[in-house]
């Protein structure tokens, strides 16, 4: 009968094993602490340039090796500016979208409570860039505004989400509802829509950016060419006074109203958005997709589900650890947008929307590294009781 041999190890493999442990162990459960406190990296400088078109619109630039030419235009069009006719905003930036698919052009349109925005992606191609600026600047102008189309879009379907945010927001312009409702958007005619067109798809209400490898006088050309002057008298906008926090809840849901970017007038209040962005940032952890936040002017808004799931971990006040590492986390987000063409479009012509300075991200970053323990803790609990956890 043979006896199975038992493995052998030697002194040095069992020693080599010990230490490999050893490394592992001190990678995987060594604090964040150390390596979190390190500190975030600048943002690289934009070289952007600033100018007014002959038209009236607010124009950044910046060079940059692309594929592409990023263009965005955002037109102070949003549906906080519907007024009695709810719905307006929505149903134009509908047509607009639906006639960009008919002529198969480029680019995205969106729609917010400040703004209607169009993202264009322009071939570099002379052949075709000439045939999407000529279809651009006829939809941006001259538009069909479909009435078979109009007519399907005047079915309104609020959800519970537009319940809370006209509750949240109460008589404030941006409580919407963002798609109308069935009696206001049956009283709002294509007439109404070419005139709420024509007064806020102004040039002197634009803000736009343009990003792609040409130099500054072939951006200019171009962007000359898409705004022409307009022969409309534009809109004046009445001052919006910001809301101060508001909090409303049904079920699983929520809408919690916070001070927007229209309030940044001191070092304190910009400190505060970052301690706002990296809550989000926390909550995304917690909760992947569970939140929802969107910048305005005015305010911003933070929407909420699975609201037992969201109070509970509130309630467990996430480690220090915990918030180093999403400090990271957001920084790198935050970087990100400076990577290609498309993203720094984006950041350009939101720096350009909200007045804010060109290294306006260092200045995030500084006051990001800057939150302590401490003062983390303190705002941490003036959330806690702004939704009466």
């Amino acid at each position: 009968m043979n006896t199975p041999q038992k493995t052998q190890f030697s002194r040095m493999s069992i020693n080599v094993l010990m230490l490999v442990s050893l490394v592992l162990i001190v990678i995987l459960y060594e604090p964040a602490t150390k390596y979190a406190n390190e500190p975030l990296p600048s943002a690289p400088a934009l070289n952007a340039k600033i100018w007014l078109s002959d038209s009236g619109s607010q124009v950044w630039f910046h060079p940059m090796l692309s594929d592409t030419i990023e263009i965005q235009f955002w037109f102070k069009a949003g549906f906080r500016h519907d007024g009695v006719h709810k719905g307006r905003a929505y149903l134009l930036a509908q047509l607009l979208k639906y006639e960009s698919t008919q002529r198969k052009l480029p680019l995205e349109v969106s729609l917010d409570q400040d703004f209607i925005k169009v993202s264009l992606h322009l071939s570099k191609s002379a052949h075709s860039l000439k045939r999407q600026i000529d279809q651009t600047v006829a939809l941006l102008h001259h538009p069909t505004l479909s009435r078979k189309l109009l007519k399907k879009l005047r079915r309104a379907n609020l959800g519970l989400s537009q319940d809370l945010r006209l509750e949240a927001y109460g008589e404030h312009a941006y409580a919407g509802p963002r798609q109308g409702t069935t009696q206001t958007l049956n009283g709002i005619s294509r007439a109404d829509l070419q005139k709420y067109h024509h007064q806020y798809f102004h040039p002197k209400r634009l803000v736009a950016s343009i990003v792609g490898d040409l130099n500054e006088r072939s951006a200019a050309i171009i962007m000359e060419t898409l705004l022409p002057t307009s022969p409309y008298t534009q809109a004046l906008d009445f001052p919006l006074t910001s809301l101060k926090s508001n909090y409303a809840s049904q079920g699983e849901m929520a809408v919690l109203v916070k001070p927007g970017l229209n309030n940044l007038h001191s070092e304190k209040q910009q400190v505060r958005l970052v301690k706002d962005y990296l809550l989000i940032q926390v909550l995304h952890t917690l909760q992947p997709s569970q939140s929802k936040w969107l910048t305005g002017l005015s305010n911003n808004t933070l929407y909420l589900q699975q609201l037992s799931l969201f109070r509970q971990n509130m309630r467990d006040d996430p480690d220090w650890d915990m918030i180093l590492r999403a400090k990271r986390q957001l920084a790198s987000q935050w970087l990100q947008q400076v990577e290609g063409a498309p993203a720094l479009s984006r950041l350009l012509v939101h720096l350009n929307a909200y007045n804010l300075p060109v290294n306006h991200m260092n200045q995030n970053l500084k006051h990001l590294q800057a939150i302590t323990m401490n003062s983390w803790q303190q705002y941490y609990q003036t959330q806690l009781n702004e939704l009466s956890l």
